[in-house]
């Protein structure tokens, strides 16, 4: 079978250089192995490994191997950085070597970069890794993932707070709330819920304040 560029392989180590491996694209073709360079190892590797890399091209178009893998398994659901928008989609941050595409058709909404959204891990019919926020929308995040999303959402609201006169308006519209934070208005809600549960804020008339223990952060 045919390796495809974003995708995932357990590939065995053939040749070692000063600069890298070279492991087998299984073609029986030495000019075919695929380099492993020394800056994409996460180990140190030696001939006859077999290690699990992510495919990918190169800025010539040829196919190169890094041991950085997608920080989640394929089917796995967290919250990734939209690093790049283009017109046939966007590329989110899953801590691996390449930006993993989320294409259009699997968006809700329109992201922007910088913004962090939740996406599921899947192949696409051509094999090729992908992400979908629409198939992560019906599937259970985990817990910790969770936890941190909320405890980063409530540092952008403190930093808010910390810049201005250490208030925020609970009946923040929408749209200011996508333009200040790059979050939604539930999750806006579901931070600020957060930050007061944990009294670092305290409630003012129709929004909230700083606690005064927090106040000496700005």
């Amino acid at each position: 079978m045919a390796l495809l560029p974003m995708t995932t392989a357990r590939l065995k180590v053939v040749r070692t250089t000063e600069f890298g491996a070279f492991l087998d694209a299984g073609t029986g073709r030495s000019e075919d192995d695929i380099l492993l360079h020394k800056n994409q190892q996460t180990a140190r590797v030696k001939l006859g490994d077999e290690i699990e890399v992510l495919l990918y091209l190169d800025p010539k178009k040829k196919m190169a191997a890094s041991m950085r893998l997608p920080s989640i398994a394929e089917g796995g659901v967290t919250r990734a950085r939209v690093m790049s928008v283009t017109r046939d989609g966007a590329f989110v941050d899953l801590r691996a070597e390449r930006g993993i595409f989320l294409p259009f058709a699997e968006m809700i909404g329109r992201p922007m970069v910088g913004e962090t959204v939740q996406v599921k891990l899947y192949r696409d019919k051509s094999g090729r890794l992908a992400a979908s926020m629409k198939a992560a929308s019906s599937t259970k995040l985990r817990a910790e993932d969770k936890a941190d999303q909320l405890d980063r959402d409530g540092e952008r609201l403190l930093r808010y707070m910390r810049r201005g006169d250490g208030f925020i308006s609970e009946n923040m519209s929408p749209r200011a709330v996508q333009e200040n934070f790059r979050m939604s208005k539930a999750a806006f809600k579901r931070a600020l819920g957060h930050l007061y549960k944990k009294r670092m804020i305290e409630r003012l008339g129709d929004g909230f304040k700083l606690a005064p223990e927090d106040r000496g952060d700005a």
